[in-house]
């Protein structure tokens, strides 16, 4: 899994604008039959909103200008730097929470997406399979599902 963005598809697999926003219209509206997937996407992302909430709960001193009775104006250094450097690890931390959300529930749903477009490629790791050879097993991770079956599907090939 890369931390820094999701990988969606094989870099190598170049589809047009138009295309790509095709695909991703109908992968955002498959995640959205699938409920379980939107709160975990949630919760995920929301997580790092819940550490900060927490965090200026636990030490509000931290977030407070200090003032003294013989120097009356606030000295506003201190709670400049606090805020600066709790919002930069707020938005680190927003960022790989917002990457593992994605790679989690939306990730999925994309490479199905493209899999019934009739794009070969792996599950896991979305390598671009051998076209003539869809079924053998993946030459970058070494994945052997069978492109046929979808991990989301019922007895019938049908989403449940």
């Amino acid at each position: 899994m890369n931390v820094l963005w999701p990988v969606f598809h094989d870099p190598s697999y170049r589809p047009a604008f138009g295309e790509r926003l095709t695909f991703h219209w109908k992968a955002n509206l498959r995640m959205l039959r699938h409920p379980k997937d939107i709160v975990l996407f949630s919760l995920i992302s929301f997580a790092p909103l819940l550490l900060l909430v927490s965090f200026t709960r636990l030490f509000p001193d931290l977030f407070r200008a200090v003032s003294t009775p013989t120097n009356p104006v606030p000295n506003m250094a201190p709670l400049l730097f606090t805020t600066l450097v709790t919002f930069v690890v707020f938005l680190v931390l927003q960022h790989l929470a917002f990457v593992v959300a994605i790679n989690l529930t939306y990730v999925p749903h994309v490479r199905s997406v493209l899999l019934d477009r009739g794009v070969p490629l792996c599950r896991r790791c979305a390598q671009l399979l051998p076209p003539h050879a869809p079924d053998s097993a993946c030459p970058e991770c070494g994945h052997t599902e069978s492109l046929a079956t979808m991990s989301d599907s019922g007895p019938h090939g049908v989403d449940a």
